[in-house]
């Protein structure tokens, strides 16, 4: 038999550690597959976006570049002195603002582009850029070099040069790096032909030509040449066509037979015969026009296929990322399935044992202490839970709450014990003191009534308000041992009354001045309680406030019956204690030596029970003069007006005495 419940025990515990293994495994499948999933995802919407960013600054970026480049010429024929350039040069200024204009616009496309390496180049660009201005004017001028004016623009072209080289750098893969790369030749072609053509048509307008400049002249020509065979080259399918039927137009021709015209030429001076060309100047700058604006086309449609290598890689990857991911949702779905089919019947043990140990606190303990208070005896093995869940972890767990059940039963019985036991010694003092309290106050009586001596008078008086004041303290045992004292009252008595007879109990009496009363009566069983309640009042407001000052006691009829103030000057109380000293009065706690730890007030604790007796409001709150004033609130029940003609009458129920 012990076996079998070993092996049992056994089973169970590798199960829980099984599905324990099973459900972290698959959380972890899940958050691992589903991280790489959304990785994988951004990646894919990277590549997308790079897409879209970069296809939209194509086109602004082609319009900037010929715009750029036919200012940069029309401005050079103005400074060369050529006249009729004047008219394009203005209308050449307004298309490259606009098309400046609209690539700044994409300046937030950009910095996306390469959001790390790029805000050191577009402030660069932008300096470059301010400069345009100040260049214009000059032009117009025709007071600034010709050499500056062409630096300029081509640093201004150069701009979109190398931003398309930045947009290979940072392209989601290496084969749209490379192919938007191939791209990158044409436009530099198209520049250098551009670079070439002005320095010619200057050239021509001038009828000079240096050494200096017949070689910047070549080079250019030779760059515009090189990167259009270069092109050839690693140009593929439709756009190595299209380049083809660039270079194999007349324009081109054109083109490469007046660049080595002027090669061939040589240095010019103004004092050399005029050497024929093949073509016009205007033929010339057409046909060139014509093969730079091609090039740039040609590199618009490459890096708008690798645009679209980009955006489809994109596709493709998205496609995959949410495959994967819900491949490894679904895995990670079927697992917890699993663990929780296997873990069902564990679950609903845990279920049980959770409600059994709730029925446990909350209905058969507190029965148990409800007759442990009511004084019957309990034999706490008899009442114990009786849990029994197996012998694995789960009913190790049960029996645990079994033990933990006896223990607190047993304690609460001790603690029940140990109060009735307090409780008894309390009533049996003061039940004895109270006896001889009272012997004291009769012998004192008598002794009053006897005794001539004025001064000996006095000193009984004084040793009556004593006695009546230790009365008042064995009553307080009393009250705290949940008994009622000793005094009673069968009819109401008159409230000025209760007042004096407070006033009398308390031991600087001399000290408070009880002011106007109203003409109420006070129920007869309530009135030991209240005599008691602000005795306790008053005594609090004389041992908390300085000894010449006055404790003011008054009375007045309100709405809900009737209030008595209790007021001092002493120092006071802060909001803290006040709070914490109302919430008191209005809810005590039930009395133990633990309710009054940390406070020496027993008489507000006493006020308060006797408060909670009758419906009695207890306040507390600042006086006037800085110490504590208190409203003692008598409801209606408890009163009634002692003239039935008064105005009053109506306001409280007659007061029968009760037996």
């Amino acid at each position: 038999m012990t076996i079998r419940r070993t092996g049992v025990r056994g089973r169970v515990s590798v199960r829980i550690r099984l599905l324990s293994m099973v459900l972290i495994s698959s959380i972890m499948l899940l958050v691992v597959g589903g991280g790489g999933a959304i990785y994988l995802v951004n990646s894919a919407r990277d590549s997308t976006d790079w897409a879209e960013l970069a296809g939209s600054t194509a086109a602004p970026a082609v319009l900037m570049v010929s715009a750029f480049q036919e200012e940069r010429r029309l401005s050079l024929l103005r400074l060369a002195g050529d006249v009729s350039s004047a008219a394009e040069l203005d209308a050449a200024k307004q298309r490259s603002d606009e098309a400046l204009a609209a690539v700044l616009a994409k300046g937030d496309a950009a910095r996306a582009l390469n959001p790390d390496g790029s805000r050191e180049d577009i402030e660069g660009y932008n300096k470059l850029f301010a400069m345009v201005p100040v260049v214009r004017r000059g032009v117009e001028a025709t007071q600034v070099p010709a050499e500056e004016v062409f630096a300029l623009y081509t640093g201004v072209i150069g701009t979109i040069i190398a931003a398309s080289m930045l947009a290979a750098r940072v392209a989601p893969t290496a084969k749209v790096g490379i192919e938007l790369g191939y791209g990158v030749d044409q436009l530099r072609a198209a520049e250098a032909l551009s670079q070439a053509d002005t320095l010619g048509a200057v050239a021509l307008t001038t009828a000079t030509m240096s050494s200096a400049a017949l070689i910047d002249f070549g080079r250019r020509v030779g760059e515009f040449r090189g990167e259009a065979a270069y092109s050839a080259t690693v140009l593929k399918g439709r756009r190595l066509a299209q380049l083809s039927e660039i270079t194999t137009s007349s324009q081109w021709q054109q083109v490469i037979a007046m660049q080595d015209a002027v090669l061939l030429r040589g240095p010019v001076t103004a004092k050399d015969t005029e050497t024929e060309l093949p073509i016009s100047l205007a033929q010339w700058q057409d046909a060139s026009r014509f093969v730079a604006l091609a090039l740039q086309e040609l590199w618009k449609g490459q890096s708008a296929d690798a645009h679209a290598i980009a955006r489809k890689q994109g596709e493709r990857d998205t496609d995959s990322a949410l495959l994967g991911g819900a491949l490894i949702a679904l895995a990670a779905v079927a697992a917890f399935l699993v663990a929780l089919v296997m873990a069902n019947r564990f679950i609903e043990r845990m279920r049980r044992l959770r409600r059994d140990t709730l029925e446990l606190a909350d209905e058969r303990l507190p029965e148990v202490m409800r007759k442990v208070a009511a004084g019957e005896v309990v034999d706490t093995t008899a009442q114990g839970s009786r849990l029994d869940f197996g012998t694995d972890e789960l009913g190790q767990v049960a029996a645990a709450f079994n033990r933990a059940h006896v223990a607190a039963m047993s304690a609460a019985v001790a603690e029940a014990q140990t109060k009735a036991g307090i409780s008894t010694v309390f009533l049996d003092i003061a039940h004895r003191s109270q006896v001889v309290v009272h012997r004291q106050l009769a012998l004192l009586d008598r002794a009053e009534r006897d005794e001539s001596n004025a001064d000996q008078l006095d000193l009984l008086f004084q040793l009556d308000h004593l006695a009546t004041r230790a009365r008042r303290n064995a009553e307080n045992l009393i009250i705290l041992g949940g008994e009622q004292p000793g005094r009673r009252w069968r009819k109401p008595v008159p409230l000025i009354e209760l007042v004096r007879s407070a006033v009398a109990e308390s031991l600087d009496y001399t000290r408070i001045a009880a002011k106007q009363m109203p003409d109420v009566r006070v129920s007869g069983h309530a009135v030991a309680d209240v005599i008691h309640l602000l005795a306790e009042l008053m005594d609090n407001a004389t041992a908390f406030s300085p000894p010449e000052t006055q404790v003011v006691v008054s009375g007045v009829v309100v709405g809900r019956g009737v209030a008595v103030e209790v007021v001092d000057q002493g120092l006071g109380m802060s909001e803290t204690d006040v709070a914490d000293r109302n919430a008191m009065l209005a809810d005590p706690p039930a009395f133990s030596v633990g309710t009054l730890a940390g406070t020496s007030r027993l008489g507000l604790f006493v006020v308060a029970t006797l408060a909670g007796r009758h419906g009695i409001s207890v306040r507390l709150s600042e006086s006037v003069y800085g110490g504590v004033r208190v409203v003692v609130l008598i409801p209606s029940a408890l009163a009634e007006a002692s003239d039935p003609e008064s105005a009053i009458s109506g306001q409280f129920p007659a007061v029968a005495p009760r037996p």
